[in-house]
């Protein structure tokens, strides 16, 4: 079936009912992430071509530091937790003012507001990844010093997106959600593709607008960066792949 639409498509310029013109296929989402924290890597997870999920740790620098700060605070928090406990069966017993109670209160508060600012620091030194993709950049490895440079990046292949530049003839004929046929002559098979996204404005210079289509790709077995052919017309009634 496959090599049956593939041959039609190969044959496109003597159909009369089907128009093909080109695109290529895009990563959902291409990002650089690092950190603005400076420090050492002391653990890298991962590395080029590995699969990342939303959440993965990938890398981490030294934090001894802002260990030993969350220890401290915590210290301290306990402290004042014990003693505005105190404090409130003392008011209770009407041993101690209401004001006397408040700063004791506002103690407690301030020490757990610079535990979740300690907490959130030692946040800073962990690289972990926004999105479920893949490493296509590590820059660099356990060692190195990092000064708030991109450490990777990382590209979203689930869904991919399918850029088209489309002339004005076909403005008004597209529907957001629609199915379309994505034909991809480098590794000869179809996909389905649907519309995302269309352009509002016709570019006055080449009469065209674009539209971007997104197909499926769970097993991560069609590569970002390929040619891909948009086709449109008789053959979209076919079976594809």
């Amino acid at each position: 079936m496959p090599f049956f639409i593939g041959f039609l498509l190969l044959m496109l310029p003597l159909a009369v009912n089907a128009q093909v013109n080109s695109c290529i296929l895009e990563p959902s989402s291409d990002v650089e992430i690092g950190t603005p924290a400076q420090g050492y890597l002391v653990e890298v997870t991962v590395d080029r071509s590995d699969t990342v999920s939303r959440g993965d740790l990938l890398a981490r620098l030294n934090d001894g530091v802002e260990r030993a700060g969350i220890r401290l605070q915590e210290t301290r928090v306990a402290f004042n937790q014990r003693h505005l406990e105190r404090t409130e069966d003392l008011g209770a017993q009407r041993m101690m003012s209401d004001q006397e109670i408040d700063e004791i209160r506002t103690d407690y508060e301030l020490a757990r507001a610079e535990l979740a600012r300690a907490r959130e620091e030692l946040a800073l030194r962990e690289i972990r990844s926004p999105i479920d993709g893949v490493v296509v950049e590590r820059r660099f490895g356990e060692g190195d010093l990092v000064q708030g440079e991109p450490v990777f990046r990382l590209m979203a292949l689930d869904p991919l997106r399918v850029e088209v530049v489309l002339p004005v003839a076909y403005f008004g004929r597209l529907s957001m959600g629609e199915e379309k046929i994505i034909w991809l002559p480098e590794i000869n098979r179809t996909a389905s593709a649907r519309i995302v996204n269309i352009d509002r404005v016709i570019d006055p210079r080449s009469g065209t607008f674009r539209v971007r289509l997104q197909t499926p790709n769970p097993q991560l077995d069609i590569p970002s960066g390929l040619r891909c052919e948009f086709v449109e017309g008789e053959l979209e009634s076919m079976e594809i792949e």
